[in-house]
Formats: C-alpha cells, structure tokens, sequence
C-alpha cells in the first residue's frame, strides 16, 4: 500500500525537482564589457571652452549584492585644449596649446536601483546606477605642449610619470536586453590630485608668465566622460 501511494508523489515531485536542478546549474561569475565615448578637460588652457576627445575603455564587474557590484576598470583617456578657441581676448593673446594621453586603471564601486542578476531582465528593463571608485592615470606616450620645455629628455619622462589620482563619480542606466546582454550610457566626473594634467600651475611656467598674465586659482584640473557601451554576463553551467 505504501509502495502504491509513494509513487505517485515522486512523479509529481520529479518536474519540480528537474527545475530546481535546472536553477542551480546556472553560476553567475560576474559581468564584462566595453565601451566608446568622449572627454573633456576642465582646466586652465582654453578656459570656458569643451575640448572633447574620443576615448574608450573596457571593465570586469562582480556583484557584491544583487544591487551592490564591484567593478575593475580601465579607459584610454586623451586630454587637450587651445587658448585659441577661447572668447576671452587675454586667453587667445597667450596662445597655450596642450595634448596629453592617458592610461587610467581605477576601481569602482556601483549601487543599482533595482537587481542586477542574469534573471533582472524579465523585471525591470531600464536600470539607472551611481558609483563612485579610486584610480590612477598614467601619461603615455603623447606629452604635447607650446609653452613648457625641458632641456632633458629624462626631466620630461619623468614628468610623465608623476602618479595623478583620480576619484571617479559616475551616473548612468542600463538596459537589460536579455539574460546575458546588457547595454548602458554614462556620464563620469573625475576629480584629480593634480593641477598641472595642463602643464599649467607648473612654477616656472608661472614665472616666465606673471608679468603678462597671473593664472587664476581654480583648484585642481578635472575632466568629464560621457560613454555608451555594451557588457555581457558571465554565466557558467553545470
């Protein structure tokens, strides 16, 4: 009697047992992806002028939580600007140029405001984030400018490699697009720890300057990202 009654039971149970096994085989290992856009400087050459330059970037993200994450970053960041496109009379008389290339490795920290896990796309489409990290660029291989010198080439490399941190502040919204893909935009706004990412506020750049023009004193030099990418789930199964 027992033998007749039990049977049936497991074959009831057995289609949601084969799903649960079937939940439990999908492992979520985090996220990577790419993605293309364009910066600009805040500085003192070309002062009140947007002098946008494409850059890119690649990044591996991990949850922490299904809204908290961890990410792993890194973006080509080229920087420039020209007193020449300025509409202050005083800037373009000066006529400073500059173009720099950067490497920046930094690492982040985002908070989504709804779930971020392979299963998320099925409730929500669109899913806005903000983070906040700790970076550092490196200036390689382009130092251009037309108004510092230097009289050794060693002096200049090793200006190049000054460290320069960076606290990046980022806002964007993801799209969920299926299980694995995902598209977003993004906007990044990087405080340094330099005010010379322009050369300029160098002391003597200043004093070769001083009799003709005074620098205005307006902090450290920032920049500013604006990114549309791609990312894709890493998802094992077992």
């Amino acid at each position: 009697m027992f033998k007749k009654r039990i049977i049936p039971i497991l074959i009831l149970m057995l289609p949601s047992y084969a799903f649960a096994q079937n939940l439990s085989l999908l492992d979520y290992r985090g996220e990577w992806g790419g993605h293309i856009g364009t910066t600009s400087y805040f500085g003192q050459v070309g002062a009140g002028v947007n002098n946008f330059r494409s850059n890119f970037g690649i990044f591996y993200r991990k949850n922490l939580t299904q809204q908290f994450t961890l990410s792993m970053n890194y973006e080509y960041i080229p920087l420039g600007a020209d007193d020449l496109l300025s509409s202050n009379k005083e800037i373009i008389d000066r006529g400073f140029q500059f173009y720099r290339t950067f490497h920046e490795i930094s690492f982040g920290m985002e908070y989504f405001f709804y779930e971020n896990h392979p299963y998320s796309f099925h409730k929500v489409k669109y899913n806005p984030y903000v983070g906040i990290g700790m970076g550092y660029i490196l200036n390689l291989p382009k130092d251009e400018n037309n108004f510092k010198k230097y009289f050794y080439d060693y002096i200049k490399l090793a200006d190049q490699f000054i460290p320069i941190a960076t606290i990046p502040i980022h806002v964007g919204v993801q799209y969920n697009y299926s299980q694995n893909l995902r598209f977003f935009g993004e906007i990044d706004y990087r405080f340094t720890s330099s005010d010379v990412i322009d050369h300029f506020g160098n002391e003597e750049v200043e004093k070769t300057l001083r009799a003709n023009y005074t620098p205005a004193n307006i902090g450290n030099d920032q920049f500013v990202s604006f990114k549309l990418g791609i990312s894709k789930l890493i998802v094992y199964r077992y």
